[in-house]
């Protein structure tokens, strides 16, 4: 089992550490910020408060992990190592210099002189290093899908060729959809500074997020899921229909909502939520298919965040399809899109992120310190690296704060959004100390 997560394929440990240590940390500053800006969190989403949340949740946060896992199980999954790792090093160097000041430009939204250069030049660092990350994974992907007679560059056999298989088709549109998304929104962080776009802005901030979103972390979601609950519920031999359906599905959604958005008509939009529902619906039937066949019988708290991270995604596409079909006045206009951001970033995204970390650093930390004395001296089971116990408390604090936050915007109350807020870091800061529990255990 843990040979799955771990070969002569994998990258450095350090690189890992590194993107998951960073976004650990954009976790508790997201936290944090969220349970400052609780009472103001109204109103209409194009302003500094919501923007610069959303950009440190998904770039100081999600992001990080979401790379630093794919540097771990691409080259495990297909039998190739990163095509460079001096290139994921500088991409990450370039992150940490870009990113803070996008998300500090964000806050601020100042287009004056000097300070208005900011948000933009810190935009374009920070898409040039994800754009570096997609193209050294996609070459890495090419690696698996390309090379001649079955065989990696290095000689290794190699798995099915990476755009055959569920989890590489996957992967592979999640990191073109993630280079659409940077590239749209670098040309919207200069197009604030001094308006050059012949489209409305707004319309452009849509299809940003939703290529974001829907696009990248929607579909690298769930085709890193599908092979992640294989290994983890020890599952074989679910038929892969219902997973290919949801691949062509949320594509065609973010294809359809993209025209919508730019003025192609109402029956696109129609259409593109129409089959962001069958992508959602497809990825559950996939899911349920590989957990009945599990031989794992034992359902442990990540496999909880896993099915509530379901419901956060049906009922994000509720609020989205909601905000899109049915005409809705002041003021849940506005309270809907908040909510709808909610459930589908750190709802949706933040705790399918908590429930593969969970699974994936006590693998890690097992191979790396422990798998070495195997028949030597007692060890103990990766799974038994942190009790059940702090993660089932982090779990209900996580989705009782979440749900209070949804619950608070949508009513407008203010008390109720910061207590949920307040609970939701509370639940951070305890995600973060079982990490670190986790991290360091010693032989």
């Amino acid at each position: 089992m843990t040979q799955g997560l771990g070969t002569r394929h994998a990258p450095s440990w350090r690189l890992i550490q590194a993107h998951f240590g960073l976004g650990v940390a954009g976790l508790i500053a997201f936290a944090a910020a969220l349970a400052v800006c609780a009472p103001s969190l109204q109103g209409f989403f194009f302003q500094p408060v919501l923007l610069g949340l959303v950009h440190l949740c998904v770039l100081g946060w999600l992001m990080p992990i979401a790379i630093g896992a794919l540097h771990q199980l691409v080259p495990v999954v297909f039998q190739v190592p990163v095509r460079s790792e001096r290139l994921a090093w500088a991409a990450f160097a370039l992150y940490v210099v870009g990113a803070p000041g996008l998300i500090a430009g964000f806050f601020t939204l100042d287009t004056s002189e000097p300070a208005g250069l900011l948000l933009p030049v810190s935009a374009t660092l920070t898409a040039l290093a994800l754009l570096l990350y997609a193209a050294n994974l996609l070459a890495t992907l090419g690696g698996a899908g390309f090379a001649r007679n079955g065989r990696s560059p290095q000689g290794g056999a190699l798995a099915k060729s990476a755009r055959r298989t569920l989890t590489g088709v996957h992967v592979h549109a999640a990191l073109c959809w993630l280079s659409i998304a940077v590239m749209l929104g670098a040309l919207m962080a200069w197009n604030l500074r001094a308006p050059f776009l012949p489209l409305f802005h707004v319309s452009v901030l849509r299809a940003h997020a939703h290529a974001a979103a829907l696009g990248f972390f929607g579909l690298l979601i769930m085709g890193v899921a599908y092979r992640l609950l294989e290994m983890f519920l020890l599952s074989y031999g679910a038929p892969e229909r219902a997973g290919w359906l949801g691949f062509f599905a949320v594509n065609a959604a973010v294809l359809l909502l993209g025209a919508s958005f730019f003025g192609a008509g109402d029956i696109l939009l129609r259409a593109g939520v129409a089959s962001a529902a069958v992508g959602v619906a497809a990825f559950a039937v996939q899911v349920r298919a590989i957990f009945i066949r599990r031989t794992k019988r034992r359902i442990d708290v990540s496999w909880q965040h896993t099915a509530t991270s379901i419901a956060y995604f049906a009922l994000a596409l509720a609020a989205g399809g909601t905000l899109a079909l049915v005409p809705v006045g002041e003021p849940w206009w506005d309270r809907l899109h908040v909510a709808y951001a909610l459930l589908a970033i750190p709802g949706f995204i933040g705790t399918i992120v908590v429930a593969q970390l969970y699974k994936i650093l006590p693998f890690l930390v097992w191979l790396h310190r422990f798998s070495q004395f195997v028949g030597l001296k007692k060890v103990p089971a990766a799974s038994e690296l942190l009790p059940e116990a702090p993660k089932r408390v982090q779990y209900f604090a996580m989705h009782i704060g979440l749900a209070a936050l949804v619950a608070g915007v949508l009513a407008d109350c203010a008390p109720l959004r910061t207590g949920g807020a307040v609970l939701f870091a509370g639940s951070a800061l305890l995600f973060a100390r079982n990490l670190g529990v986790i991290y360091a255990r010693q032989p």
